[in-house]
């Protein structure tokens, strides 16, 4: 399992999180209190186990075209 660390934007199993920081940890996987984002939703804590799917939002912008 990649290293987290807190401030990060992830996908964790294909929901959007934003990690705020680790609320435990141990050898099954670590529990990170994380903020849903684009959904009115609490904090919650959610336990990141080696199998989960953990991807990272990337960004990418394309060159402006020239105004005719």
């Amino acid at each position: 399992m990649p290293r987290l660390t807190t401030g990060v934007q992830i996908f964790h199993n294909g929901v959007p999180v934003e990690l705020l920081y680790r609320v435990a940890q141990s050898k099954q996987g670590d529990a990170w209190r994380v903020r849903p984002l684009f959904v009115e939703s609490p904090d919650r804590n959610d336990v990141f186990r080696p199998a989960d799917r953990i991807s990272f939002l990337h960004t990418m912008s394309a060159p402006r075209c020239a105004s005719a």
